[in-house]
């Protein structure tokens, strides 16, 4: 079975988190309005992120050492997750199921209770059921704007 680990992102990643969310074509439409990125708003979304005390992270195949993913999240008494996902190739095999418990394991060890994460929900492919089934909640109707797209979401916790 792979093995993955979650490290933080830096700009010898830039690249390949560009070519991540470009396979996710669907994800750009729904979620900025956009068809594709460039590498330039990779760079000023990580900027941007940690002057706001995010971590922008990579999540890496431990064996072959390469970036499968993204995710960002910002450790406050309630830990908000606000991006994790996975290059087009990557998704459907568990691997999303088994990032997100490495994740939450290491948010129990740092002593935190819940995590937070706001869903998009108004297309039909929304990833509302994966975060369900690992115990997230919903509980409010939010509007989120990102980049020039505003996005009905649901706010999801799970007390961990």
């Amino acid at each position: 079975m792979e093995k993955f680990y979650i490290r933080e992102l830096n700009k010898n990643d830039y690249k390949r988190v560009t070519e991540i969310y470009n396979s996710n074509r669907e994800f750009l439409r729904n979620h900025l309005g956009v068809e594709a990125v460039e590498e330039t708003f990779v760079s000023d979304e990580a900027v941007t992120m940690k002057k706001v005390g995010f971590h922008s992270c990579v999540i890496v195949n431990e064996e072959t050492q390469t970036v499968q993913g993204v995710l960002d999240y910002k450790p406050d008494d309630e830990v908000y997750l606000s991006l994790m996902m996975l290059a087009a190739e990557s998704q459907g095999k568990g691997i999303g199921n088994m990032i997100y418990s490495l994740f939450e394991s290491q948010m129990q060890q740092e002593k935190r209770d819940y995590i937070r994460i706001d869903v998009v929900n108004d297309y039909t492919d929304n990833v509302i059921p994966f975060w369900e089934k690992l115990g997230f909640v919903g509980n409010e109707t939010i509007t989120l704007e990102w980049g020039n797209k505003k996005s009905n979401a649901v706010v999801m916790k799970k007390s961990i």
